[in-house]
Order: C-alpha cells, then structure tokens, then sequence
C-alpha cells in the first residue's frame, strides 16, 4: 500500500520544528511492516508551490489545433510493415531511388482504400490529415499527385503483380499460421462509368451483378481461406467473359498458388458455386497436371430434377446446433463423365427467406403489368399520342424486362392480344400451380456435389457454407464507407489491374487486422472495426509565442474505444504518431 508520511527536523541552531513529507510504501521484512520512503514532497509550502504551479490559470491557451488520423491508419501500417509489404513490392517493382519508392505509393493507396477511398486528385489533402505525414517525409503534394502516382506504375506489369502476391501470401500463411486446406473461389464484377468509345479491353459490357446492363464492367476473380476470410488469390478480367470460362482459365494459376505454398501437400479442397462448373473445369481440376485437387461445388437444379422430388422423409437430420433443422439426402450420381458423391440440403430458414423475397417481388411484377397496361389502353383511347407506336415485338420486350427477377417468369403466364392495327392489350396472372411446384420442389434446397467421397454429411456442407467468406469480401469490396473498389477513375487496362491490385491488398490488410482482434478476443465486423479505431485521433496543441514568433506543439492522443486501446497497446501503436518539436517545423499544418 502506498501512502503519504511525515517527519519532524530542526533546524541547526534554532528551536523550530520543521514537517517533511514522503511518499512511502509498506513493505514486510523479518514479517514486520516497515515503511519504504519512494519520493521526498517537501514541506507543505513545497507541495502547495507545485500544486499551484499545475492549476491551469498558468498555462497558456494553444493558439489552434490539428487533428490527424491515427487508429485505423496506424493498424493497418503497423501490419504491413510487420510483413514487410513495402519491401516485397520493391523487390520485384524497381524504380529510380528518388522520392517514394512503389511500395510506399501502393502501401499508401491501400491503406486509403480502407480507411476514406478518394480520387488520386485528392489523395495528397488525404494524407497530409493523417499520422502517415510523418512516416513518409520523402512525400509531397507534387509526387502524391495523380499524374505522378500513375507514371510511377509503369514498374508494375500484371507478372510483376502476380510475383508480389506470391511472395505477400506466402509471407501471411506463414506469419498468422492460415490453414490452406480448405479454399473459396468466385468471381464478381464492378460497374464503371468509361464510356463506349474507350477501347480498353478489360471494362466490357457483360452479365452485370448489379443488373446494370447498360455499363461497362470490370471482373474480380478472388480466393479466399475458409478461416478468417484473408484474400490468397486475385484477378482482374474483362467484364465481358463468363464465369466458368474464367474459372477454367485460372484453375492453372490456381493449382500453382498452392503448390508454392505446399509443395509436399496436395489436401487442397476448393469450394466454388455452381456458376464455376462445366466439364472442362471439372477435368481440369481433377487432371494430375501439377495438382489434383478436391473440390464441392454447387449444382443447377436443372442438372439433377429427379433429386427434387425426393420425399421428405429420406431427409436426414445433420448434426450440430450451427445446422440448426437443416436436412440432407445424400446420393452418388454420374456427372461430367465421373461419379460424385451429390448432397440435396433443405434448410427451412432459407426457403422462408426466399419465399419473402419472391412475394416481394411478384407484388412489384404486377404493378408493372398495371402500368404498361393501362399505357397500352391510353394508346388506344387516344390519351397518349405521343412517342413510338407499340407493337406486339415492343410490348415482348417489356414483359421479359418485368419478369427478370429469379423465378418470376416461370411463375407468371401473360398474352399478348392485337386488335386490328391500332390496339394491342395484355393479360397476366400468376400461376398458382407452378407457384406451388417452385415451393415444394426448389425452394430453401440447394444441390452440392464433391469428390471427397469419405467426408461425411456436415463436413461437406459446412464446407460448402464457408462460400460465404468470399461472398462476404465482395459485399465488403462494393462498400461505400471502407474498402471501397469503386468508383474506378481509370481508363486504361493497366491503370484498372493496378488499382485492383492495391484494392485487394487494402482488404487482406483489413482481414487480418480483423484475424488479430479475434485472437485478442474481439469479434467485430469490418465496418466496426474501422468505425471504432478510426475515432482514434492525434491532437496537435500549436502554441504561438508572439513576442519571438517562436512556436511550439505538444501532441495528445484522443480517448479511445476499450477495444482500440488494448489493440493500440498490445502493438505499441503509438510509437508512429508525431512526436518532438523538430518533426513539426516544415509541416503543412503549421503554414
């Protein structure tokens, strides 16, 4: 226990008792307590002389402030650095030994990816407002403008790119200990805003994801671990080509990856959905040429209708509280010229959600019936005069477009009708007997189909529900706030590859800052995580003297969230904020 003791003097020569005081800590010796003297107070007039020397009358107000961001942009540096992403970048991108090297700019765009995505135009107003102004003194406004960033990518070739992601995922599979045992893969697209007269040849118009057949799209190919969701592989690719024939062209690289990775290891089992899965890929997969792999992939109903109509009672519990009343039929069936082990789920919880989402979106289907109904009876009665002229071709193409939602146009019968030349009408209704068929046979089923013949029942669908992860990463990639891939400001394929390249990067950077406040005991989502350490800041105090114009700063770290202070200690974050008088002196915040 500490405590505050006192102690009687004399003066030399004089009758006058003087009291001293100590700071003191009890301590036990020979099993007596006996007081340890830590620190002389002084006398009472001492104490109060320092007391009243820390009252905040006597210091000076600060003549302004700056705030800088810290938490999140510390996070995402310090794991970088731990893993040396700058150096790897560098080793293989080599440019001229002026000004940031590549792996600074790439570092520095990934991390702003994650944290506040903006145009290279404003990249420059960015960074001078973050803790990276110190970190980085080779920067300036002139060599983080967007011109120079992208003369400097000419060092990155899309093999360059590729030699980098080898030696960074080696790097975090060894480093975080990331199983690779289990892989995900899937591909997705992003629209763009590049006009139709641009020849590059990566941004095509395609099967939008986001149903926008009217732009240019941009492909992501991307691998994920089943564990912690950290991104191992990527690829960008013309937004006009199919998923199965991207997959059939990647499954190589794919195989490659791994094998670097594990080159005395072949229990690999890749999951895809049924997007990926045609013969050749399925082949190709198992062909001895540099792996054979194991796979579960997912199936299209039509390739297996007779698995629809299995009673229910053949449908057999799995076993776990995370399957909750999810139900399989297992089976072996011929496919793509082999025989699989083929697994039909049925989850409850999945088929009400699909049934809210089909009622959804049958009430909008039948309010666009009313409305080119009722257009077509103006036409006719003469109200709307204007415009082009339906025909039965024209009215064809605007019921496809009503029924593009999944199942709606297997659901719906519609009639067209001409009377004479001048009057066409339209009838609709929903067919309840296919409604009926579409939720007893199709609905909350999914089909999977695998050559790991051994696995049993939840290993394979707890396999195939690990899909998510890179489903998840997407979701995340097409986010708004943090992490966002789009919009794309660039024209070019080069200039579109590099900036898919640091885009996934920022998400694996993100990935495992998530991975390390999991082991810490934190389970946040991405979206949490950043909001949480970015409210982590550095105040810098800026005191001016007016009689010598000399200045002053005394930074402080805001308070934080409990999560992003044990994070921030646990990795000594603060060691990267600004510190002393001189770093400050040639600082755009004290102009």
């Amino acid at each position: 226990m500490t405590y505050v003791t006192k102690r009687f003097y004399k003066k030399k020569g004089e009758n006058v008792k003087i009291t001293y005081y100590y700071l003191a800590r009890s301590e036990r010796i020979n099993g007596v307590s006996r007081p340890k003297i830590l620190r002389s107070l002084g006398t009472i007039e001492d104490i109060e002389k320092i007391y009243s020397s820390y009252s905040i009358d006597n210091f000076p107000d600060p003549t302004t402030c700056t705030i800088l961001e810290f938490g999140s942009i510390a996070a995402l540096y310090d794991i970088a650095q731990r893993l040396n992403i700058e150096g790897i970048i560098d080793k293989y991108a080599i440019k001229r030994d002026q000004g940031p090297t590549i792996g600074n700019y790439i570092l520095l765009a990934a991390i702003n990816r994650a944290v506040a995505p903006v145009s290279k135009k404003s990249f420059y107003g960015w960074f001078k407002d973050t803790i990276l102004i110190s970190l980085y003194n080779k920067c300036n406004e002139k060599n983080l403008s967007s011109s120079n960033f992208w003369h400097q990518m000419v060092a990155l070739s899309p093999e360059i790119i590729e030699k980098i992601e080898d030696e960074i995922t080696e790097t975090v599979i060894n480093t975080y200990n990331i199983p690779t045992n289990s892989l995900s893969f899937d591909n997705t697209n992003f629209i763009t805003y590049i006009s139709t007269a641009n020849n590059a040849l990566i941004p095509q118009r395609g099967h939008s994801k986001e149903k926008r057949t009217d732009l240019k799209i941009v492909g992501l190919s991307l691998m994920v671990s089943t564990e912690h969701n950290i991104p191992l592989f990527h690829q960008i690719y013309p937004g006009n080509k199919n998923d199965a024939t991207q997959f059939s062209d990647l499954i190589d690289k794919i195989k490659l990856r791994y094998h670097k990775l594990n080159p005395n290891d072949d229990n690999i089992t890749l999951v895809f959905d049924k997007g990926n899965n045609s013969a050749k890929n399925i082949q190709h997969l198992e062909s001895t040429n540099i792996l054979n792999m194991h796979f579960i992939g997912g199936l299209k109903f039509a390739q297996c209708k007779e698995l629809l109509n299995i009673d229910s009672n053949q449908f057999l519990p799995l076993k776990g509280d995370e399957f909750k009343e999810t139900t399989v039929f297992r089976t072996t069936k011929e496919l793509y010229g082999n025989n699989y082990t083929v697994l039909v789920t049925y989850n409850p919880a999945l088929k009400d959600a699909q049934l809210a989402g089909i009622k959804s979106n049958i009430y909008k289907c039948i309010n666009k019936f009313e409305v080119l109904k009722l257009k077509l009876q103006n036409r006719t009665d003469g109200i709307i005069k204007k415009g082009v002229k339906p025909t039965g071709e024209s009215v064809l193409k605007n019921i496809k477009s009503i029924l593009t939602q999944e199942h709606m146009s297997t659901i719906f019968d519609y009639d067209i009708s001409s009377i004479g030349d001048d009057k066409i009408t339209i009838s609709y209704s929903l067919n309840n007997d296919k409604f009926e068929i579409l939720k007893n046979q199709k609905l909350g089923k999914t089909i999977l189909f695998t050559n790991r013949h051994e696995w049993d029942n939840e290993q394979i669908v707890s396999a195939y529900r690990s899909q998510f992860h890179v489903e998840e990463a997407f979701k995340q990639l097409k986010n708004t706030k943090y992490l966002s891939f789009r919009p794309i400001r660039h024209f070019t394929d080069k200039t579109i590859i590099v900036h898919g390249f640091y885009c996934v990067l920022s998400y694996l950077l993100v990935s495992l800052l998530k991975l390390e406040l999991h082991n810490l005991g934190m389970n946040l989502s991405i979206n949490n995580i950043l909001d949480m350490l970015s409210k982590a800041k550095q105040v810098i105090n800026i005191f001016e003297n007016e009689t010598d114009s000399s200045v002053k700063v005394k930074p402080v770290f805001s308070k934080q969230h409990k999560f992003a202070k044990i994070y921030i200690e646990k990795y000594e974050l603060k060691k990267y904020g600004l510190q002393g008088d001189k770093i400050f002196q040639n600082f755009d915040f004290l102009e």
